[in-house]
């Protein structure tokens, strides 16, 4: 079965460091077939509509699909791309980073929609969408190693993933929080994953903070479970959907490593974080509601790290995904 892959933007300058390019590589290597980017920049250009996206790869395409049984494009949120409109084999669409109702399109494109949880099929299904399929994104656990935390004494390490692409999210994503978080509660320190983006920018930030000792950069591609062995838990933070991926891969690793993590709540991930009670949910990005989290953890951190050993290990698998979109792959076939 050939599977023709639209990936939304080019990896980043640290390879392997970047969640979505890892989930579409796990799903090419079961099926193999040929990846086209839609946007060739890592922050897609405001003035230049999105539906017009990927427009130079369209002869390429259309030739790369006669040969496919299906098209399976990848995208934060959903677009009618102009790319897709005419005779192709059968579309799946995974929305990557969650489903607002404000940001869905007037009509619906006759796409296969993917999702990775209930609470976003509802909101679609709503909309008069009723070829929606909720799959879960998984990584590879062979990867990771379950461990026991460092010892709670002096200090508590936290993770910071999914790092900014532009400056504005250093705000959107919770960044700037985070260093608020470290002066508030002495007893923090951070670990953030990087991806040779604004490396210089956020040292600057951090220094200026006057937490350059208490917070460690890794700027490179590294042994997750190395990671892990020296952090209690793994945040990610959004201020709005469509930041970051709906199940970011850094708080994946988490669990899979027996780290409970802290979401906010327009992460879609904040719905299994809550039904599982693998972690923390945020409802707003404030000071108080980020120190409110850690404190939980902190005061409750064994029944937290509980939930998180049993939930990381036995839903998050990349084979669990594949497998799921091998079975949709086969209910389109004709």
């Amino acid at each position: 079965m050939k599977v023709v892959y639209l990936a939304p933007s080019p990896p980043p300058p640290v390879q392997g460091t970047d969640g979505m390019c890892n989930e579409i590589g796990s799903i090419q290597k079961s099926f193999g077939g040929d990846i086209f980017i839609i946007s060739p920049f890592r922050s897609f250009p405001p003035l230049f509509p999105v539906m017009f996206y990927g427009m130079r790869h369209s002869l390429a395409l259309k030739k790369s699909a006669q040969n496919a049984a299906l098209i399976h494009a990848f995208f934060p949120y959903l677009v009618d791309f102009y790319l897709l409109r005419g005779k192709f084999p059968p579309i799946v669409y995974t929305i990557t980073s969650g489903v607002e109702k404000g940001s869905l399109p007037r009509s619906t494109p006759p796409y296969a929609l993917v999702v990775s949880s209930d609470q976003e099929a509802d909101i679609l299904e709503s909309r008069g969408m009723h070829d929606v399929h909720v799959i879960r994104p998984g990584i590879n656990l062979s990867l990771i190693k379950s461990m026991p935390p460092p010892e709670q004494d002096s200090e508590f390490v936290i993770l910071a993933g999914s790092a900014p692409w532009t400056r504005d999210q250093f705000e959107g994503k919770g960044f700037d929080l985070l260093l608020e978080l470290l002066h508030r509660i002495p007893q923090v320190r951070m670990v953030c994953l990087w991806r040779g983006i604004l490396y210089r920018e956020w040292d600057a930030r951090i220094r200026r903070a006057g937490l350059a000792g208490r917070v460690e950069i890794i700027n490179e591609k590294t042994e997750i479970s190395r990671v892990f062995s020296q952090c209690h838990c793994a945040v990610v933070l959004a201020l709005q959907p469509g930041l970051v991926k709906s199940f970011p891969n850094s708080l994946m690793e988490a669990l899979a490593a027996g780290r409970p993590v802290i979401v906010s709540r327009a992460i879609p991930m904040s719905h299994y974080v809550e039904a599982t009670g693998c972690g923390r949910v945020i409802e707003t990005l404030t000071p108080e509601d980020l120190v409110s989290a850690v404190i939980e953890l902190l005061d409750h951190y064994n029944v937290y790290r509980a939930a998180a050993v049993s939930a990381g290990r036995r839903d998050l698998s990349a084979d669990r995904m594949v497998g799921e979109y091998r079975q949709l792959y086969r209910n389109l076939q004709p």
